[in-house]
């Protein structure tokens, strides 16, 4: 590929002399891929950069990558603190990058290359001039040849040190006719021109939002009297939920009862049931293994069917052949039979006339021996010049199929005792299937009576778990409400601390922007005076952001210790509440008999009634 681009160039003599060292064959492999690289990188970087710098003229807007980036981050920083655009484009343009490279090193790569050119060039002369002159010896007879054959190929030397100026001649003219630096200053100065112009924009919408910081704070009062409003009730709806909890206990003492007893009678049947499953595998592996005997039997035989049907197609096909032969060979002899009866009855007719008979017959013969000819031919083309050889072959067809014919006897002879086989292990497989059947039989009758007593058991229990899951669901709605309202107050107090902070946040960064406005418009000393104040009322406004915002997290942690206090005390009270229970049911339980002589005589007591 070199050789045929410097032979567009130089002659082809020349061509292969200058390749003929692979050194310097290297070097012009070099030249010319970085010249191609360096040509393509360029042309990317200046079509891109072209592109984005028409966009924003056009447009004047930053909505293109990577411009839009640019301007997320500037809104960014700029609500946190001041940003000078200068400074800012600087540092987006130098870390924006393309093929994993800064776009500012690239050019300055690619303006790297009009010197590496030259610098390649000039080391492939030398390196060829080390070569040549390396190549005489100084002793000899032949030295002034070899000098002057040394001289006159050191032109060739020199060639790469050509195309090295040459391509970076090329490459210095594109630099300056497709000027990327000029391009990326002029784009960083109109972004810096959008970025100046939206800033300006931004001092009308401090305003408005100074007004609407006002208005929030009105609407945050409200909302802190609806949360407090909100907790009373919450607090009401707890006294509920310990009612509640009271009969909850009682219905899960009688629900743990039945459970007991509804696990004893699963013991006993899943028990059961492994002895019925042990017994059912062993059975399931005798049938496989009989099962496998007989389908490795059925195999064996089809392989054998399938043998025997491709001779017999194969035999059945010769057959046809032979036969369509002999057919096309009787009728042949047949034409020559007739051929011969016209003979014969035309002698007889023509010995009537002895004297021209002769004559006749010598025609006749003549005729006869075309005929003979044809016949011949005929003769031949049909049967060949081999036809002892072609009925060897069919007799060897012929013992081929008997053979296969024998074959089939054979397989033949063997199927009565894969049938037998076959019987046998039915009739194994019968006498087990029918005493496993009596076995599923009496296991099917065990376990309906089991389902029976299971069935009226667990009617008892799933009365027991609706009278359960009723006071369940009961107390998990109170749960729900009351939770519901303690989020909701708790994220009103939230989302009012939050609009609060971003609130002030806005109204300083509305202050920030109006004073720095303020401040460029003067100029002199009174300038720098008032950014050293308005730097220490940003700082005194970021302290009283700061101060402000640790009051808010205090709060939220102090609401949200209520929180976790109030959740300790639920469960606190609802352990209490349990041992309650638990002592009031085994007092029940001490008390029950009591009560019932009480209320056979008539006399009970307000107190006892509703103990019961």
């Amino acid at each position: 590929m070199i050789e045929a681009i410097l032979q567009i160039f130089i002659d082809d003599d020349i061509a292969s002399q200058i390749l003929s060292n692979g050194i310097i064959e290297f070097i012009f492999m070099v030249l010319l891929v970085t010249f191609a690289l360096t040509i393509l990188i360029h042309f990317s970087l200046y079509n891109k950069l072209k592109k984005i710098r028409n966009y924003i003229t056009t447009t004047n807007k930053m909505e293109m990558e990577p411009l839009k980036d640019f301007k997320d981050h500037f809104e960014h920083n700029e609500q946190y603190k001041s940003v000078k655009i200068e400074t800012f484009v600087q540092e987006k343009f130098s870390s924006w990058r393309m093929y994993n490279l800064p776009v500012v090193n690239i050019i300055k790569l690619v303006q790297m290359t009009v010197s590496i050119f030259i610098l390649v060039g000039v080391l492939g002369t030398f390196i060829g001039l080390t070569i040549s002159l390396g190549s005489i010896n100084a002793s000899g007879d032949q030295m002034i040849d070899e000098i002057a054959n040394v001289l006159s190929g050191i032109d060739v030397a020199f060639y790469t040190s050509i195309t090295g100026m040459g391509l970076s001649l090329i490459m210095t003219v594109l630099i300056k006719l497709f000027n990327t630096e000029y391009l990326l200053t002029d784009l960083m100065l109109k972004v810096e021109e959008n970025l100046e112009e939206a800033e300006k924009n931004g001092i009308e919408k401090l305003i408005q939002v100074s007004e609407n910081i006002n208005k929030s704070i009105d609407a945050l009062q409200k909302n802190n009297e609806k949360s407090l409003g909100g907790i009373e009730k919450s607090f009401k709806g707890f006294q509920d939920y310990t009612d509640g909890l009271q009969k909850s206990a009682e219905n899960l003492n009688k629900f743990n009862k039945g459970l007991a007893n509804n696990l004893k009678d699963f013991d006993t049947l899943f028990k059961s049931m492994k002895k019925a499953t042990v017994g059912f595998e062993v059975s399931t592996e005798k049938l496989n293994k009989n099962f496998d005997q007989l389908f490795t039997y059925f195999k064996a035989a089809d392989t054998r069917n399938e043998e025997i049907k491709s001779t017999f197609n194969n035999s059945y096909k010769k057959i046809t052949e032979i036969s369509t032969k002999q057919v096309d060979t009787l009728k042949q002899f047949e034409e020559v039979v007739v051929d011969l009866k016209k003979f014969s009855s035309s002698i007889l007719t023509e010995q009537q006339g002895v004297q021209g008979s002769v004559e006749k017959i010598n025609h006749s013969n003549q005729d006869l021996v075309k005929k003979l000819d044809e016949q011949n031919n005929e003769f031949r083309r049909i049967f060949g010049n081999d036809l002892d050889n072609k009925m060897s072959t069919m007799n060897s067809y012929l013992s081929e199929l008997s053979k296969d014919f024998d074959q089939l006897g054979y397989s033949l002879t063997q199927l009565p005792d894969a049938l037998k086989l076959i019987s046998q292990t039915q009739s194994e497989y019968k006498h087990l299937l029918s005493d496993r059947f009596a076995e599923i039989k009496q296991f099917n009758h065990d376990f309906n009576s089991h389902l029976k007593n299971h069935a009226s058991e667990s009617a008892l229990f799933e009365k027991h778990l609706q009278n359960a899951t009723n006071t369940y669901e009961q107390i998990g709605m109170k749960n729900t409400q009351l939770i519901k309202e303690l989020n909701t107050t708790l994220s009103d107090i939230n989302r009012s601390f939050q609009d609060k902070e971003d609130q002030l946040d806005k109204s300083v960064g509305v202050l920030k922007d109006t004073l720095t406005h303020y401040v460029n418009n003067l100029e002199g000393t009174v300038a720098d005076k008032l950014e050293k104040v308005v730097r220490s009322i940003g700082n005194s406004m970021e302290l009283t952001n700061d101060g402000i915002r640790k009051d808010f997290n205090e709060i939220r942690s102090l609401t949200e210790e209520i929180h976790h206090n109030d959740t300790k005390l639920t469960q606190q009270m609802l352990r209490n509440l349990q041992q309650e229970i638990q002592k009031i049911s085994r007092g029940f339980s001490s008390t029950q008999p009591e009560s019932n002589v009480m209320n056979e005589s008539g006399n009970t007591s307000p107190g006892l009634r509703s103990n019961d």
